[in-house]
């Protein structure tokens, strides 16, 4: 059997190479779970991302590690704002990756998601590979 894997994470990302992760700390009481800045390794990444993340899940129910994620960030809601509206070039995702094996995942995004994806100015996307 080919276990469904995946994960969901938040991310804050910019081309401004010069943002670091101490200017994201004086906006955000919050931590990343992951940090890259734009071209510390060269070439890549390509922009600079501050990540919270789920970590890596098998065979998980998303709606519920998605609302957790919301848990954490909506406690963070008029900071992240106040990040935005200083610098309306970042972009806000909620990103939810998903390598199917034999189990098919249901997805589903509720109102309280939607509505604060959409009071910070955020996107969501959604990556779903095939594993088989």
């Amino acid at each position: 059997m080919t276990n469904t894997k995946g994960y969901t994470y938040f991310a804050i990302k910019t081309e401004n190479e010069k943002f670091s992760l101490s200017e994201f700390d004086s906006y955000l009481t919050i931590k990343p779970s992951h940090f890259k800045k734009k071209f510390e390794n060269g070439k890549t990444p390509v922009c600079t991302t501050w990540e919270l993340s789920s970590g890596k899940l098998t065979n998980p129910y998303y709606f519920e590690e998605i609302e957790k994620l919301i848990d954490k960030l909506e406690k963070h809601k008029t900071e992240l704002i106040e990040l935005k509206t200083k610098n309306p070039e970042f972009s806000f995702v909620l990103e939810v990756v998903i390598f199917l094996g034999d189990e098919s995942p249901g997805l589903h995004f509720s109102k309280r998601t939607i509505q604060f994806m959409n009071e910070i100015k955020g996107e969501i996307d959604c990556d779903i590979y095939n594993e088989k």
